[in-house]
């Protein structure tokens, strides 16, 4: 009998755990197949650029959207506002190449129709022939269910302070530097 508590305990604790892990920590199992979708509209947030379908891009996006990205002239309010910031990434010499999520976590509200997230992201893309990756950014978003689909309201992508990369530090702090005595 203690075996049988004891391989009980240790088989809800492997499954809790897992469970976790895998980020889904609802008390209910998703059978509305809301996070499969949601994870992917997140990732096609950032892969739609390797095959650079605009028009796939766009309906991803709410119309009264909210995007802050890595530096301070990449606020965007709004589709139409979106539309005019994603045109550098039609030059035919920009494409994206590869992405990667870690540490996706996606939680919902309560009435289901709202989702959050938080992960890591790896975001690689080419241009000019010349390969480039942010790596390691701290992206954070919001979607809602409109029409029966989900689509972005809200993405930011940050580093952490002590993660920034050292290419932005020269970029942009240089000047703190090049002062002193």
């Amino acid at each position: 009998m203690k075996t049988l508590k004891i391989t009980l305990i240790t088989w809800i604790f492997t499954a809790f755990f897992s469970h976790a892990a895998s980020g889904q920590m609802n008390a209910v199992a998703d059978t509305t197949g809301d996070y499969a979708a949601v994870k992917h509209t997140i990732e096609q947030g950032i892969g739609w650029a390797i095959e650079k379908d605009f028009e796939a891009m766009y309906k991803m996006w709410a119309d009264n959207l909210f995007l802050f990205w890595l530096t301070s002239d990449s606020k965007v309010i709004g589709l139409e506002d979106f539309k005019k910031y994603s045109e550098v990434w039609k030059d035919p010499e920009f494409r994206g190449t590869h992405f990667a999520f870690r540490d996706l976590r996606i939680i919902f509200s309560q009435s289901r129709d709202v989702a959050w997230y938080s992960c890591f992201l790896d975001d690689c893309s080419s241009y000019k022939g010349k390969e480039s990756c942010l790596k390691n950014v701290f992206q954070t978003g919001v979607l809602e269910k409109r029409d029966g689909h989900w689509v972005h309201v809200l993405m930011h992508g940050a580093y952490p302070i002590d993660k920034i990369p050292e290419n932005y530090v020269r970029k942009f702090y240089s000047d703190l530097f090049e002062n002193q005595d």
